[in-house]
């Protein structure tokens, strides 16, 4: 828990900071691929696909934005905060770099989920985590986002993590 709140109070944090730039909102639709990982390291559960939307704002240094994504399994609502990385060294180039964090919940039915003659009986827990990725400009009001996630979600057996790819389609108005 205290991880938990040393991460939200960083995020919001840093959001004064970003608050001093011009900003630029936008929606987006997600599409991702994950991969749900036990706690044992030799059992993973399939590759699971999943959609979700998205709203947030864009600085030239910083972007936050709120998802929800899911499918028949699972459900997560975060909170993200990327930072935009070497626009100094370049400029503003068609292709950005970022680093980001995330902070979350998870609702994941694993009531008939049995693991080693154990039935687990959780829902929910929360999370939180990084990503890496790439935006790319493909007009002046719509980008998409190329990356990789991580979601560390530590109270609800028998899961441990999630990762995976993301793909996004940002519309900026």
């Amino acid at each position: 828990m205290t991880r938990f709140l040393l991460l939200f109070t960083l995020i919001f944090t840093s959001l004064s900071h970003a608050s001093a730039l011009e900003e630029f909102p936008f929606f987006a639709i997600t599409a991702s691929s994950d991969e749900i990982n036990l706690d044992d390291p030799f059992d993973k559960l399939d590759s699971k696909e999943s959609f979700g939307i998205r709203y947030g704002k864009q600085s030239t240094e910083w972007r936050t934005m709120f998802t929800l994504q899911g499918n028949s399994d699972f459900t997560t609502f975060s909170i993200e905060m990327d930072k935009i990385l070497m626009d100094s060294m370049f400029g503003y180039p068609e292709v950005r770099p970022y680093l980001g964090l995330n902070v979350g919940y998870i609702f994941y039915d694993v009531a008939d989920f049995s693991f080693e003659d154990e039935i687990f009986d959780g829902d929910g827990s929360i999370t939180y985590g990084g990503s890496f990725g790439f935006l790319f400009y493909i007009t002046d009001n719509i980008d998409m986002d190329i990356s990789y996630h991580y979601y560390d979600v530590p109270d609800l057996d028998p899961l441990d993590y999630m990762s995976g790819f993301s793909v996004g389609l940002h519309y900026f108005y």
